[in-house]
């Protein structure tokens, strides 16, 4: 429906006052706003080509371009598409390396990017420690996300004091240890659980790996080593036992992820707000 409306609309762009070429560089011009207006990303996209392929070099236009590519969760592509652009990331102008560095970000590319902004050298000194801090934070690496961040409190440089509470927020978060969380429950069956939280899991825990327990050696006491009771009860109390060590221990981590996640949404959303 966006596709047939678009080609639709299009011959009007040809109808200002006499008739023009559809194809001229205004009317390629207006009609790739008008898509990227009503989100036809994709659909922008052979369009922003066209432009670049028109005025080559020009950086506003290479700036569009990726936008849309960033827009239409193309990723991948873009990222290729820059590079094709540039073949020497190095030498991309600082004026694309927010979108480039947008497509880099959402393709999870976070090493990659960090090393594009501390070796690219159109960048400013600002630019190199904002987008340096930003691939520190969005993987999760707070403490020298801070320190990047924190070259900038003394700058104009936009939202610098947001990015720097959001890292020291993260870096003060009271975090559960994994180890110890394993430890407490492979001592006390489910105190690893309780530990992060999870009353309920840990509890149960405690109740089933001590009543096996109590199963198997009551067995043991009357019947001896032979007794397959025993050994059921004796292997099903291990088992969960086993299980509930890996558990708190995984229990302590997606807590940490989590906080971390939360943080990292908060560097992503306020990051992308730019577009």
């Amino acid at each position: 429906m966006k596709y047939l409306l678009a080609v639709m609309i299009l011959p009007f762009f040809a109808l200002s006052g006499h008739a023009q070429n559809l194809y001229d560089f205004e009317n390629s011009a207006a009609f790739a706003s008008y898509l990227r207006q009503t989100n036809q990303f994709e659909l922008a996209i052979p369009e922003y080509e066209r432009l670049v392929f028109m005025k080559p070099g020009n950086v506003s236009l290479e700036k569009d371009l990726l936008a849309v590519y960033w827009e239409a969760d193309m990723w991948e592509v873009g990222i290729n598409r820059a590079l094709n652009l540039y073949p020497d990331e190095n030498k991309i102008p600082g004026e694309l390396a927010f979108e480039y560095l947008a497509l880099r970000f959402k393709n999870k590319q976070y090493n990659q990017a960090n090393t594009f902004a501390k070796n690219n050298n159109n960048l400013k000194e600002t630019e190199r420690y904002f987008y340096s801090g930003t691939s520190y934070a969005l993987k999760h690496e707070w403490k020298p996300a801070y320190e990047a961040y924190s070259h900038l409190s003394e700058s104009n440089f936009q939202s610098a004091e947001q990015y720097i509470a959001i890292t020291r927020q993260a870096l003060e978060e009271k975090r559960k240890s994994p180890a110890l969380a394993a430890i407490m429950s492979t001592i006390v069956p489910g105190s690893g659980k309780i530990y992060t939280g999870d009353w309920k899991d840990g509890l149960v825990a405690l109740l089933f790996v001590g009543s096996t327990a109590w199963q198997a050696q009551r067995a043991f006491q009357r019947q001896g080593v032979e007794s397959v009771r025993g050994w059921i009860f004796a292997s099903i109390s291990l088992g969960f036992h086993v299980g509930n060590i890996f558990g708190s221990h995984k229990s302590a981590t997606l807590i940490n992820l989590r906080k971390d996640e939360f943080h990292q949404n908060k560097i992503e959303h306020l990051f992308y707000s730019n577009f």
